[in-house]
C-alpha cells in the first residue's frame, strides 16, 4: 500500500482526470469511478483528504505518469502508513 495527502480540489482534479482517461462511469461494468469520492476519504482538521491505494495502481498507466508530479509539484503528498493510520484515529466515530 501506498499513502497519500492532499488538499479536496487537487483530489477531485485526480478523479476527474483518472475518470475521463478510464471513461468512467461505465454503465456495462456498472463501475462509476476510479477512486472514492472526497466525502468517503478520511480527512485532518485542515481538509486536507487521505488516500490509502494498492501499490500496483500507483504503477499502472496514467497515476504513474501523473503522480511523480503531482508529488514533486507538492500538490500531493506521500506519507507513511503511521501518519495515515494517525488520520484513521482520529477520523473513527466515538464509541
Amino acid at each position: 500500500m501506498r499513502y497519500f495527502r492532499s488538499e479536496p480540489n487537487v483530489y477531485v482534479s485526480i478523479c476527474v482526470q483518472l475518470d475521463e482517461a478510464y471513461g468512467y462511469p461505465n454503465a456495462e461494468t456498472k463501475t462509476a469511478r476510479t477512486l472514492p469520492l472526497v466525502s468517503e476519504l478520511p480527512k485532518d482538521q485542515s481538509g486536507r483528504v487521505y488516500l490509502a491505494i494498492a501499490s500496483d495502481y500507483c504503477e499502472y498507466n496514467l497515476p504513474s505518469q501523473i503522480l511523480p508530479q503531482l508529488i514533486a509539484a507538492g500538490s500531493v503528498a506521500e506519507i507513511s502508513k503511521g501518519e495515515y493510520d494517525a488520520i484513521l484515529q482520529d477520523n473513527a466515530p466515538p464509541q
